[in-house]
């Protein structure tokens, strides 16, 4: 009883250490770009043109004022550190009062691959966690380590999504079943051999109260059996899976999260297509307040040899939701197809979709020979709006101390990008720079 009381204490002391804080921010004075910036001001650690940046203050955004000094205000970013800019460039403006955000949606930097986490105020939800080179797991997960970096208090996963088995998807998912109790597991049921899938299943399997839904009918089970892989870690042993189905994802399920937030599914396929995993990504629509964000996982139109301009094949993922969804997919965000390969994104596919704001979770492992985004989806992408990178400064990331998760000598854990999406208005974005 003591200690279910110290929990309900300690909850209500953070909901008022949030609530004065978003009156503190409400209430103070706010830097803004000066009317001549195009593009965004620069966020610096110190007051240097020289100093290491830190983000970017886009028109149309605002800081909280926390000083100023010859030159350069300090602001207060969103993590609760400040930084500097340029006072030849920003203007102090008396109480702007940003809506205070209800959801977040955090797109963390796991070097190449993609990994989403989202939090509103009664539900979290994971949409895919994997990466094709910072595979850590245990103590050394950064998936895992930036949740408990932002959510410390957290306790369940309400719904976890795998949009499909392959490793830059996967391979961080299954620590999180030590760590959270996970309530719904959402999967197109398409099996894949890799070890990071069969991890996934056998914590589905080990986990108490779950409900497991894949493309199945409704009924029976998710059976499962697969030879011993040496390379998996552990013992090598063959894996076998019975899990029981729960209700089967189709085509426009609607799945309520929450108050005012519901998840809409647009494409579910279990067939085992040779070589061609990415035809079962599991496409989802997010409703927040009145705000739209549409994840593709790594749903493909065609070829890489088709132009951009060309209609999506008609048997693709994103050809078959064009099709049957045109009036569904229309977003405030899209999170790209496939890393921002140019098998995704056609031009038909982005008018219907008709986002503002973009995300590409990418790195630099290479996706036989090239690394992604293509240059020209890149290019596409930001002639119609924001566009945000998880490798945004790869470079520097590789040997920077201040990151979330394992500081070694490879990108992850740097180029975080943070959503915050109000009861009413468009979503706000910026790289969400933390560090343990």
């Amino acid at each position: 009883m003591a200690g279910r009381l110290r929990q309900i204490l300690l909850s209500i002391a953070g909901l008022l250490t949030a609530l004065v804080a978003i009156a503190a921010e409400a209430a103070a004075p706010n830097v803004v770009p000066s009317p001549r910036v195009q593009a965004a001001v620069v966020v610096r650690a110190a007051p240097s043109a020289a100093s290491e940046p830190l983000a970017r203050l886009r028109p149309g955004e605002a800081l909280p004022l926390a000083g100023e000094i010859p030159n350069w205000y300090r602001v207060l970013l969103p993590d609760g550190s400040t930084g500097y800019v340029s006072k030849a460039w920003t203007d102090v403006v008396a109480e702007v009062a940003p809506a205070a955000p209800l959801w977040r949606v955090h797109f963390v930097d796991v070097g190449t691959g993609l990994a989403t986490f989202v939090e509103g105020p009664d539900f979290t939800l994971v949409y895919d966690g994997g990466s094709n080179d910072d595979k850590a797991t245990g103590a050394a997960n950064r998936f895992l380590a930036y949740i408990k970096k932002v959510r410390p208090d957290l306790q369940v996963i309400d719904h976890l999504i795998l949009s499909h088995p392959h490793q830059d998807h996967v391979q961080l998912l299954p620590d999180l079943f030590d760590a959270y109790q996970v309530r719904n597991v959402w999967d197109s049921g398409r099996v894949h051999e890799i070890c990071g899938y069969r991890a996934f299943l056998t914590k589905i399997q080990a986990e108490p109260g779950i409900t497991y839904h894949d493309a199945h009918p409704a009924g029976g089970l998710h059976s499962v059996a697969l030879a011993p892989d040496p390379h998996c870690p552990g013992p090598s042993v063959p894996l076998n899976v019975s899990i029981p189905h729960g209700a089967p994802i189709v085509r426009g399920l609607v799945v309520e999260l929450g108050a005012n937030a519901k998840m809409t599914f647009l494409h579910a396929d279990l067939t085992h297509y040779p070589n061609a995993v990415n035809r079962n990504s599991l496409p989802i629509r997010l409703d927040l307040g009145g705000a739209r964000l549409l994840f593709m996982g790594d749903a493909e139109a065609g070829d890489r040899d088709d132009e951009p301009t060309d209609a999506p094949r008609a048997n693709s993922v994103e050809g078959q939701v064009l099709t049957c969804c045109a009036a569904e997919i229309k977003a405030d965000l899209l999170v790209a197809g496939h890393h921002g390969s140019r098998t995704s994104s056609r031009i038909a596919f982005l008018n219907a979709v008709d986002a503002k704001i973009f995300v590409i979770a990418s790195g630099p492992f290479k996706y036989g020979p090239r690394v992604l985004p293509d240059p020209s989806i890149v290019t596409e992408l930001r002639s119609r709006g924001e566009l945000w990178e998880t490798d945004f400064d790869d470079a520097h990331c590789r040997t920077d101390t201040a990151k979330i998760g394992p500081d070694n000598d490879q990108p992850g854990g740097c180029d975080n990008i943070m959503v915050r999406v109000p009861a009413n208005g468009p979503p706000l974005v910026n790289y969400e720079r933390i560090f343990d």
